[in-house]
């Protein structure tokens, strides 16, 4: 049974290895080859899990999971556990326990679930999981219940988008709608390519063919599907992403990608010519698009072009996610908070704009600006006019008014301060924080936010 995406809405197949315990994301590859034996639209979402769209209405699902546990286990000698279900997270989820969810069932799967299975969408920590448990949400329904602006602006962006999930509504379809036959753009040379700068080359005016054919019917592509044939028979397909934007170079790089990682690997020279008595030649290559979408749908519109450095940074992130994983490329990304360091954080890449943050002060933050500089924690001591220390008061006063700030072995008067705003957190758990903070300005002219915790004064952060 071989599966692949049509018109049909879909529905995802998670496969687990449970006894998978290696890091390294080449050592997988066997498995994914064996897995392509029955379809290739393959997602890896970590060493040991991989995701596969199958067509909704179809049939089959059960026997399609034995056939390729059976695969698996037959050819690359490792159990396997598979889970169905509408959406990813739900597969996700009921691969831990080999369940097929019935179609439309997502959201009743998912509702009666334990919250911490929200630590698997991998946008929410765990110390959210447990703050959620102590209001009262147990369970993934309740927490998809919840007011959807009110998660956004107590727990952050990325805990309103594992809302959406813990509800049932699917994040995007793993292998979206198909190219017509007729997109399919194919070379068999005269004489076989013997590298990869071969194939790369002929590879080139391959895709030039296929994003002219795209562009005549107002049409661009998120997934591109490279066929390549050896001369002793042997056929590997991959899909990639690739970018709305991408240039006939893009979609070349890919070919060389996926070639580097077949003949260079059959024991081929430094050259990339391949060992004939393993893979052969390269005898044919076919480009097929996937994922189209009207260039005004992709957000491009009828001119509009991304910029070429942008093209190019993304096709290098890119590269990076299909080598080490696509959580494994990291940006820096605003998160809301109370803390300096709990209002920057990073996000896994995304060629799309990651949502913004929830507008509004969150309850004790700081006003803005925030420092431009985190401090270190390096201890100070903050004295009145006497050269007393200043204490900060549990209920949330000073002791004293502050005159001058000890740093470094230097007495640097304050000539101004605002505050104190004293915060505390997690009352009612073992990790209850209390601290209170403090801006000053520095007759040196350095501005400064220090944290009192403990009755130990440090800087917090240094402005501009």
């Amino acid at each position: 049974m071989s599966v692949q995406a049509t018109g049909t809405p879909s529905r995802t197949l998670v496969a687990r290895l449970p006894d998978w315990d290696r890091e390294d994301a080449a050592a997988f590859a066997p498995v994914l080859d064996a897995v392509d034996l029955l379809t290739p639209y393959v997602e890896v979402l970590e060493p040991g899990a991989f995701a596969v769209p199958l067509r909704r209405g179809a049939g089959g699902e059960a026997a399609f999971c034995e056939t390729l546990i059976d695969t698996v286990a037959g050819l690359v000698d490792q159990d396997c556990v598979t889970g169905v279900a509408d959406g990813l997270f739900a597969a996700v989820l009921a691969a831990r326990e080999g369940r097929i969810v019935p179609p439309g069932g997502d959201a009743a799967f998912l509702a009666a679930r334990d919250i911490t299975d929200l630590r698997a969408t991998g946008l929410v920590e765990p110390e959210t999981c447990e703050t959620l448990r102590h209001l009262g949400i147990t369970t993934l329904g309740a927490f998809a219940a919840l007011p959807g602006a009110a998660v956004a602006e107590r727990f952050g962006p990325q805990a309103r988008r594992a809302q959406l999930l813990a509800a049932g509504r699917p994040a995007r379809p793993l292998a979206p709608r198909p190219a017509d036959p007729d997109l399919t753009v194919a070379t068999v040379p005269e004489t076989p390519y013997a590298t990869v700068d071969q194939a790369v080359f002929a590879a080139r005016p391959l895709a030039e063919r296929l994003l002219a054919l795209l562009d005549g019917r107002n049409l661009t592509c998120t997934r591109l599907t490279v066929t390549a044939r050896a001369a002793t028979g042997l056929t590997r397909r991959r899909t990639w992403q690739v970018d709305p934007a991408a240039t006939a170079a893009d979609l070349a790089r890919r070919v060389r990608w996926q070639l580097e990682g077949w003949l260079l690997s059959s024991r081929g020279d430094a050259c990339g010519a391949a060992d004939e008595h393993r893979t052969g030649a390269v005898t044919a290559l076919e480009l097929t698009p996937g994922g189209l979408l009207d260039l005004i749908e992709a957000g491009r519109g009828l001119w509009d072009v991304k910029d070429p450095a942008t093209a190019r940074a993304e096709a290098a992130l890119r590269r990076m996610q299909s080598l080490l994983g696509p959580e494994a490329v990291r940006i820096a990304a605003a998160t809301d908070g109370r803390g300096l360091t709990e209002r920057a954080g990073s996000a896994a890449w995304e060629a799309e704009a990651p949502p913004a943050p929830p507008r509004g002060p969150w309850p004790g933050a700081l006003p803005d600006p925030p420092p431009a500089l985190a401090g270190t924690g390096e201890p100070v001591d903050v004295l009145d006019a006497a050269g007393t220390p200043v204490a900060a008061l549990a209920r949330g006063g000073l002791s004293a008014t502050p005159a001058t700030v000890a740093l470094g072995g230097k007495r640097i008067p304050i000539v101004a301060w605002a505050g104190p705003w004293p915060v505390s957190e997690r009352w009612w758990s073992p990790a209850a924080r209390r601290y209170t903070r403090l801006q000053v300005e520095l007759a040196d002219g350095s501005a400064a936010l220090l944290v009192c915790e403990r009755s130990r004064w440090t800087v917090g952060g240094w402005y501009d």
